[in-house]
């Protein structure tokens, strides 16, 4: 059995606002029932079998909301790995809705190109290899070792990937463009899919197409998240989740808020298409450096194995910064074995029935474009789902 399920999303545009969007999803949010009564390294396995995207951070929030439960202190150069792990997987993920998804909306759409899609996987692969084999970093109280040579290596045929698949340029050149001048100078050339698609919104004045305010979902405290979770009403908090009484946004831009190219992408209204979609690449343009800042602290001394804490509380809370969000997982053991594991997925957040996804739609469907559909998939695919979705205008 796989956790993925689907996104349903129906525009009425000749609805008032707050009726012209409907959003339904049949994700399977109570699959985590099935958890109950069995040990940690049962649950890394069936988490490792149950979710195809984003296995690692899967895998790492699984983890590490265990060893917080059982009061192990993993050591530094675990957590660097594990880290080093959801970033790469998250530079795949970006890269692929990149080359897969936004080819499907240029004027002439054009099939992925499949010598980079594979370039692209196996980058994954290869620093997973050197770094970690056998993913034994992604382990319940994992230790591992790793080919520092290798590594080094991944790390720059990843970036050699980015300029020439994604950019079209050095990533230095591209970091220092923070205007939207810049972008549109960039995006004029057009050699690679990503260049082309700007080129076109841009063109056709959809850079601001659904832009609305954003409501980035804070720092948790351990306490009231766990609270949250585990109270009767916890299933509609993770089917519909909102903080503080307001529906929040996880996502690359609400991480991206202070980048100077997304500021300079704000409108009057908010933060639109263009500003969703070039947080993607603010995101993969700053991928080999944080990977090269992560490796540089893999030799720091440490622990020779993990140490437990004082008192082992019981429950244990893990919070990933994954590619579309941040990810939840919480549990709770009783004499070894876990009696609730709840899961929280930037999902749930984004496509929230009144969240970010919902509020651009809304602008999007009494727009001005003459095609809102194509323009509200592109929406939703710069939101993007950690699911297949469909849009029907009515």
């Amino acid at each position: 059995m796989k956790a993925e399920g689907r996104i349903e999303i129906d525009l009425y545009p000749r609805a008032p606002h707050g009726h012209c969007v409907r959003i339904e999803s049949s994700r399977p949010l109570s699959i985590t029932r099935q958890f109950t009564g069995h040990s940690p390294s049962e649950i890394e396995q069936t988490v490792s079998l149950l979710f195809a995207t984003c296995k690692a951070a899967q895998s790492v929030a699984a983890a590490v909301a265990l060893e917080e439960a059982h009061g192990i202190i993993v050591p530094e150069s675990t957590r660097r790995a594990r880290e080093m792990r959801v970033i790469a997987e998250s530079a795949r993920e970006h890269t692929l809705r990149i080359l897969m998804d936004w080819s499907q909306f240029l004027d002439a759409p054009q099939p992925p190109p499949a010598a980079e899609l594979r370039a692209a996987m196996q980058a994954e692969r290869d620093l997973a290899r050197h770094l970690d084999e056998g993913s034994a970093a992604l382990r319940f109280g994992g230790m591992f070792v790793y080919e520092k040579d290798g590594v080094e290596k991944d790390i720059a045929a990843n970036e050699a990937l980015l300029e020439c698949a994604i950019f079209g340029e050095p990533l230095r050149i591209w970091r220092a463009r923070e205007t939207k001048a810049d972008l549109i100078n960039w995006a004029a050339q057009r050699h690679t899919i990503a260049q082309r698609l700007f080129d076109q919104i841009a063109t056709d004045g959809f850079l601001g197409a659904g832009a609305a305010p954003v409501s980035p979902l804070p720092a948790f405290h351990r306490d009231r998240i766990a609270q949250r979770l585990f109270d009767d009403s916890q299933a509609h908090f993770v089917a519909a989740p909102d903080w503080e009484g307001v529906p929040r946004e996880t996502s690359p831009l609400a991480r991206s808020l202070d980048h100077p190219l997304i500021r300079a992408l704000e409108t009057d209204d908010g933060f639109g298409l263009g500003a969703r979609l070039a947080a993607c690449l603010v995101e993969l343009a700053s991928v080999p450096r944080r990977l090269r800042d992560a490796a540089a602290a893999l030799d720091t001394p440490d622990h020779v194995q993990p140490e437990r804490s004082e008192t082992a509380p019981g429950i244990g809370l893990s919070q990933i910064e994954a590619a579309r969000g941040r990810l939840v997982h919480a549990v709770e053991m009783s004499g070894g074995k876990v009696s609730r594991y709840r899961i929280l997925a930037p999902t749930e957040w984004n496509f929230h029935p009144e969240g970010a996804a919902a509020r651009g739609l809304a602008r999007i469907a009494h727009g001005d474009s003459h095609d809102v559909a194509r323009i509200a998939r592109l929406f939703v695919t710069a939101v993007d789902p950690c699911v297949g979705y469909e849009v029907r205008v009515h």
